[in-house]
């Protein structure tokens, strides 16, 4: 999921991240040991690089984005593309040929950013990178069902019934986008925090600041979901179909997720609920200008309004023209001018604005009992 206020937030914490980037090595590690040299020297290739000639072959062949850490959705942009110092704090063998690299992120002020870990493995007479996801998920369990893969801890009740849901949700929902499914890897990991560590981020500024979240590499297909959201996180899946439609508005790819996703739409809430939240808070908040919608996505940790302000959206573009207007609205719409030209020429009637339309959509659909979709496949 991708959040307006985690630009924000990053832009105000390390809006000076413009420098020459440093790569370093703690005092600890052994630059006399010739592996301890050789991964040292591979791990820092790397990051000059980013070239996935220094990754194992096994993974560059089989990942369209061979470093698992690097995704979009935990940070915008995604690690590499920071330019942060780094700073290798160990490097220690977990096996025979196999070693950990543990590192530190950090701005040229010295604030962290993130502690990550890699795998080293020797293969022939040379290291190659390896993630750290698949080093501590291999003794976990995986179930095959028809368009999705589970891997889970052995002790996790992965349910039939959720299985059967998330696959009948993920087929309905490719037909309705006219998409072709593809295979999905659901990561199933206890919290959020454990979702962190599991792809190999031991520290980020963000750990232990949600209680609810969920993830999708759509280059990979890959899902991380929690416990508590189990093995049918319908708004994860929805994001299946955003890079069907690059020329789609970030505003309405992020309110379809949360408008077909039932009662996990956001957070693990239904879409009326947060519905309910943000017209309490709109009602209070009059200077609010909901004619420049990108604006207002700060409510509380338990809300995010980007999710009810693009549902809503969708459902007048579904109001006006069904799903065939929806669908001409996620191929013309990819910058903000044009979404608010779009809504302007094809939505709005004349002598309208856009926030006495939302506004008012908000407040009639916050006294029913549910957000009712309005997509017919």
């Amino acid at each position: 999921m991708k959040y307006k206020h985690l630009y924000l937030l990053i832009f105000l914490l390390f809006s000076e991240w413009f420098y020459s980037q440093t790569l370093t090595t703690n005092f600890n590690v052994n630059l006399n040991n010739s592996d301890t040299k050789s991964i040292v020297e591979l791990w820092q290739s790397y990051i000059k690089t980013d070239s996935k000639d220094f990754w194992a072959e096994s993974e560059t062949k089989n990942l369209a984005n061979f470093n698992v850490l690097d995704m979009e959705g935990i940070l915008n942009p995604s690690l590499m593309n920071w330019g942060f110092d780094n700073r290798i704090l160990s490097i220690n063998r977990i096996s025979e040929n196999k070693y950990l690299i543990k590192s530190l992120f950090e701005q040229e002020n010295k604030d962290v950013f993130a502690i990550t870990n890699v795998v080293a493995i020797k293969e022939g007479n040379q290291f190659k990178l390896s993630n750290y996801l698949f080093e501590v998920t291999k003794n976990w369990k995986s179930t095959n069902s028809k368009n999705i893969k589970y891997v889970y801890q052995p002790d996790y009740d992965l349910k039939q019934n959720e299985i059967d849901e998330a696959e009948n949700f993920y087929s309905d929902l490719c037909k309705t986008f006219n998409v072709q499914p593809e295979k999905l890897t659901y990561f199933i990991g206890k919290n959020c925090d454990h979702i962190f560590d599991i792809l190999g981020y031991e520290f980020i500024f963000s750990k232990g600041m949600s209680k609810e979240c969920g993830y999708f590499e759509e280059k990979n297909n890959f899902i991380f979901a929690t416990e508590k959201a189990g093995a049918n996180h319908f708004h994860e899946i929805t994001h299946f179909i955003n890079k069907h439609f690059p020329n789609a508005n970030e505003l309405l790819l992020t309110g379809i997720s949360a408008y077909i996703s039932k009662d996990k739409a956001h957070l693990g809430k239904p879409l009326i609920y947060h519905t309910k939240r943000v017209n309490e808070y709109l009602e209070k908040h009059r200077e609010i200008n909901l004619s420049k919608p990108f604006d207002f996505f700060e409510l509380d940790e338990n809300t995010n309004p980007q999710y009810v302000i693009g549902a809503v959206l969708c459902d007048l573009i579904l109001e006006k023209g069904g799903k065939a207007e929806l669908i001409s609205a996620f191929n013309s719409t990819k910058t903000d001018e044009d979404l608010l030209r779009y809504l302007n020429s094809k939505i709005l009637k004349k002598n309208e604005n856009l926030n006495s339309v939302l506004r008012k959509k908000i407040s009639k659909t916050a006294k029913k009992e549910n957000f009712q979709n309005n997509i017919v496949s």
